[in-house]
């Protein structure tokens, strides 16, 4: 009956002040971001990446929306499951766009290497289709009513456990190969001396994305092995997502900025170049340098 008690107030307490809490700062990421989204997305010319990008960032708003109607709807047990099912593919499909996303930013930084991107394929895959595999099992999940009688009746209570574990294990393995595939090139880069500004922009949020979640996947992974059973829920699930989805969306609008702010550095270095007699070739050769790093540069943009 103790547990009983523990598991219904971490469901109506400390879990929904958990998803509230995302959905706050879901909401405030984007409003104080908005214009530069605005700027370097939403007015610049349009891809297949753009659809992704703007799917996997306003996707958590779904998830939001639908994880607060889940903890203060007044439901059936019926649509409880409904609304968790609904929650549960949104989440898994929106992770795996923001993955894909950063995993076409890391193979831009490999040159767009062929055997690297068949390893990313096929690495992705093991990763990933096991979580879809997963969400079958998140619909035999089923729900009851709450063991605390004198609480508001509103809300869904699970009546049985989530299997989160394998979840987050391939999460973090992915989520470590990437880091570990982004940490190479952009190491041989800094002993090079690579002065781009761009290059510097993707090695550095990469590396500082893929500590930050990993050390936060750890925890979950953690948290689900050693704490008891009424704590295994949902407390970080809104979280992780909401988190996962803004590094994401961080990353590609500094990517963006980046890369604006070296074609505008480009464009004004090639106007200050004196093209006289004595000193043409020279002249000439230093804008050609700053011409091949531009269109480096302006193609790796273009692909994120």
């Amino acid at each position: 009956m103790m547990a009983d008690r523990q598991s219904a107030i971490a469901e109506l307490v400390i879990v929904p002040f958990m998803d509230v809490a995302s959905a706050t700062l879901l909401a405030y990421d984007v409003m104080i971001k908005l214009d530069v989204e605005v700027e370097h997305i939403w007015m610049r010319k349009w891809s297949f990446l753009t659809v992704v990008y703007i799917i996997q960032r306003y996707l958590p708003f779904l998830d939001g929306g639908s994880v607060l109607y889940y903890h203060f709807g007044n439901l059936t047990d019926h649509y409880c499951t409904l609304i968790f099912n609904l929650n549960a593919w949104s989440y898994v499909v929106g992770i795996s766009l923001s993955q894909f996303i950063l995993t076409l930013r890391v193979w831009a930084v490999w040159n767009r290497s062929i055997s690297v991107g068949i390893g990313f394929v096929i690495f992705f895959l093991a990763c990933w289709i096991p979580s879809y595999v997963l969400l079958a099992q998140f619909s035999r999940l089923t729900f009851g009513p709450f063991p605390i009688t004198y609480y508001p009746d509103f809300g869904c209570f699970f009546a049985s456990a989530l299997p989160l574990l394998p979840f987050w294990v391939c999460w973090l393995a992915y989520d470590t190969g990437t880091f570990v595939m982004i940490l190479i090139p952009g190491l041989k880069a800094y002993h090079k001396g690579s002065r781009s500004g761009l290059l510097k922009t993707i090695s550095q949020d990469g590396v500082a994305y893929y500590v930050i979640m990993f050390l936060f996947i750890l925890i979950n992974v953690i948290c689900t092995v050693v704490l008891p059973v009424e704590f295994r829920t949902t407390l970080m699930f809104s979280f992780a997502r909401i988190t996962h989805s803004l590094g994401t969306s961080r990353i590609i609008l500094h990517i963006r900025q980046a890369a604006w702010r070296r074609a505008y550095t480009h464009e004004t270095s090639l106007s200050q170049i004196p093209f006289t007699q004595n000193g043409h070739e020279e002249s000439s050769s230093a804008a050609n340098s700053l011409i091949h790093d531009h269109f480096d540069v302006s193609e790796l943009s273009t692909q994120l």
